[in-house]
């Protein structure tokens, strides 16, 4: 058993760093997609994830010591199997069953080429649950699907890696195919048994009313994360003297958060890309508003931020710098704890977008789609 409980542990250790890599682009195809994130969706996609690193996982683990394999294998060891069904004769050759003796069937599943088939036919079972119930694939469909994932992993086997060993370390057995693909159409089949309590993927997003949803801070921070990079980027192309970037700095967020955010109708390139855009009142977006909304963040917040910094390193007096540094540690606070305590409330503008009277809301498709 700790053959299997060793690549469990290890897909559960290296599970979360996996899942931090595949968040953000998760989020944004969510946003793009349903225009919000449901929790029973993500919990049901980052499952399948984690299955899918066990199954991974429990196929190419524990690895070798050592890269070159090939000194380790005896050249009498074959690396295919290509007769099917090979499992069977191997279990009857090594059990003999009595139909009467009970004892003779506790006999077969204590012996390994049993426990190996079996652990191949369940191997797969869950793709063919997942399949059915979230992506509503077909039954043709979900068993070529959970096929070419087995022949995926017995392909990783035969190629040592993908040569990462020179030469394999497991066998490529068709009979591993054929369990496989046995096991995930048995997924497919029982699947309504372990999807009963689940809603139907159908319904989740059922009963959404977009335009009264608020925009989250993760939402609005990825789109944070796109608008400025794309504007470091571009300043990185201007020839100029460091003393003068403060200005540059300022006029390209004037010319990109105000001018064209007006033009485009409250989006930039972060806003579209997680479907959100700033909003008036009355729908009515005004360019002074966007002005002030933007120019209290941007020249006041993190202009104010900017000052405080740049003062710090041009002061001498280590109490004045003490000082200093704790005033903009209690700016940021208070900022952070601003954010904090609008999370809890129905309103959950910030202060520059109170001030400004404008806010973030979700763009909606006039003829949305029931989302599937």
């Amino acid at each position: 058993m700790e053959t299997y409980a060793m690549p469990i542990k290890t897909a559960f250790l290296t599970f979360p760093i996996l899942a931090l890599v595949f968040t953000l682009p998760f989020l944004i195809y969510q946003f793009r997609k349903y225009k919000y994130v449901n929790r029973l969706r993500a919990f049901i996609l980052y499952s399948m994830l984690l299955y899918l690193l066990v199954s991974f996982y429990l196929v190419i683990l524990p690895l070798p010591a050592n890269r070159d394999t090939s000194s380790l294998m005896n050249g009498s060891i074959q690396y295919f199997q290509l007769r099917p069904f090979n499992f069977i004769s191997e279990i009857g050759r090594s059990n003999t069953i009595s139909l009467g003796d009970f004892n003779s069937y506790i006999g077969l599943m204590k012996k390994s080429v049993f426990f190996q088939a079996a652990f191949n036919g369940i191997l797969l079972l869950p793709l063919g649950v997942y399949l059915r119930y979230y992506f509503k694939k077909g039954l043709v469909e979900s068993v070529i699907t959970v096929f070419l994932v087995s022949l995926f992993f017995e392909v990783t086997q035969l190629t040592g890696l993908y040569t990462i060993y020179n030469y394999p370390y497991r066998v490529f057995d068709v009979d591993d195919l054929i369990l496989n693909t046995f096991g995930g159409l048995l997924g497919y089949i029982i699947s309504p048994a372990f999807t009963f309590f689940l809603p139907k993927s159908d319904n989740l997003d059922k009963n959404v009313d977009l335009k009264e949803m608020k925009v989250g801070y993760v939402r609005r921070f990825i789109a944070f994360l796109v608008d400025w990079f794309l504007i470091i980027f571009v300043i990185s192309f201007v020839p100029i003297e460091k003393e003068y970037m403060i200005f540059v700095y300022a006029l390209v967020v004037f010319v990109y958060f105000i001018v064209i955010t007006y033009f485009t109708r409250g989006k930039t390139l972060g806003k579209s890309l997680v479907k959100i855009k700033v909003k008036g009142n009355n729908d009515k977006l005004f360019f002074i508003r966007l002005f002030v909304r933007y120019s209290f963040l941007y020249y006041g917040f993190f202009g104010l931020n900017y000052l405080l910094i740049k003062g710090l390193a041009f002061m001498n007096d280590g109490i004045i710098k003490i000082l200093l540094l704790s005033f903009i540690i209690l700016v940021n606070i208070v900022f952070m704890v601003h954010g904090v305590l609008k999370l809890a409330e129905k309103d959950n503008r910030l202060f520059y977008e109170r001030i400004s009277n404008t806010k973030n809301v979700i763009e909606v498709d006039n003829k949305r789609k029931e989302v599937t």
